[in-house]
């Protein structure tokens, strides 16, 4: 099977759109015979953490700032549109999108070429821009969005989701009757183990994250004037540490008021996970799974989360390792939960395994690639 990966994220950072990229370009390059990565290139921005057997082709974006505002108004958000030029005529028996958006001005193209298509849906773009978009951009950006993301879903050969809600979402939004889709979750992108890390007495909660991120900021700071006080009235010993990227001077003024810790820009999440005891994402804002969870898991933690971020942690709800919350009654009840339960570290990290290991990820996109009949 030869296969071309279009990436919309860059693949220097440590988001979440790109640590999740990078697990799917890594499990379809070891289960192709050849695949070629076009992704976007910006000054330091390098790929890192790619399998170094991909053919990798960068592409810099260098239309003037003016002519990409225009291009943004009238819908063109792609930067890969030329994609004859990009790819010439090598021929694929794969494409895959990693993001709904980049269909736009290039799958007719392949389907022309009778190549089959793959879209990869990190979130419901819709929702996820919709919260994370400023007015009054966000108004042609979702009307754009909305077409875009429609055509990606009605052209592919096969949509692939993140969770099941994302994928019924997509489906009652867009969907006609034909389209094929399959649920794959996210994982890692490299083969690693997980420590347990000495269990800590103390109840010490911990939030990780793009701090900066609109989606979180929105909804950290309205969760600190009524929900933080909740618990401290549970946990009244309790201490609370955000630790992550770009903080804002508003959430650093607050936190500081409130006695929240923050570690702004940590160069490794490690050590800041072997001194928590509980996991918490207060998250209720954006679209598909939210990877910080993954943090709080891997290290065998106990999370409560908000509704919106349980998306795709369905088999820890189950077990009772995840606990949500819709409001601040729920969010008092399982946090009482909480205190009076005891966790097993070493179970929540075994089932992790299960579900996010890159070799477990690269076995389910096997199995949805057979069943869909597009290995060669």
């Amino acid at each position: 099977m030869k296969v071309l990966f279009i990436a919309y994220q860059y693949l220097f950072g440590n988001g979440g759109g790109e640590f999740a990229a990078r697990a799917f370009i890594n499990a379809f390059a070891e289960i192709a015979d050849e695949m070629t990565l076009l992704y976007p290139m910006c000054n330091g921005g390098e790929a890192t953490g790619i399998n170094k057997s991909i053919r990798c082709i960068p592409v810099w974006d260098e239309r003037p700032k003016i002519r990409r505002i225009i291009d943004f108004l009238i819908g063109r958000q792609n930067r890969f549109r030329n994609i004859e030029k990009l790819v010439g005529d090598d021929d694929y028996d794969v494409v895959v999108y990693s993001g709904g958006l980049l269909v736009e001005g290039t799958i007719d193209f392949f389907k022309r070429r009778g190549i089959k298509t793959i879209t990869i849906h990190h979130n419901y773009d819709y929702e996820y821009f919709r919260d994370n978009t400023k007015f009054p951009m966000r108004i042609p950006q979702l009307f754009w969005i909305s077409r875009i993301e429609g055509e990606a879903v009605r052209k592919s050969d096969l949509n692939i989701t993140l969770t099941p809600s994302d994928k019924e979402l997509l489906k009652k939004h867009y969907a006609r009757g034909n389209e094929q889709f399959e649920v794959l979750g996210a994982f890692e992108y490299v083969r690693k183990e997980h420590p347990i890390y000495t269990d800590v007495e103390e109840p010490k909660f911990l939030i990780t994250g793009s701090l900066g991120a609109m989606q979180t900021e929105n909804s950290l700071l309205p969760w600190m004037d009524e929900y933080y006080h909740i618990l401290k009235e549970v946990f009244p010993s309790a201490t609370l540490t955000l630790a992550g990227k770009n903080p804002s001077e508003i959430l650093l003024e607050k936190a500081s008021r409130l006695g929240i810790e923050v570690i702004p820009n940590p160069e490794s999440m490690q050590p800041v996970l072997a001194k928590a005891k509980y996991y918490l994402c207060a998250t209720a804002l954006g679209g598909g799974l939210k990877l910080r969870v993954m943090d709080g898991l891997s290290a065998g933690l106990p999370v409560i989360c908000h509704e919106v971020s349980a998306r795709g942690y369905e088999a820890f709800i189950q077990q009772g390792m995840l606990l949500v919350y819709n409001d601040t009654a729920s969010f008092r009840r399982q946090l009482e939960i909480l205190k009076k339960k005891s966790y097993d570290k070493k179970t929540t990290i075994e089932l992790y395994e299960q579900l996010f290991s890159f070799e477990h990820g690269k076995l389910r996109l096997f199995n949805i690639l057979q069943k869909q009949n597009l290995l060669k």
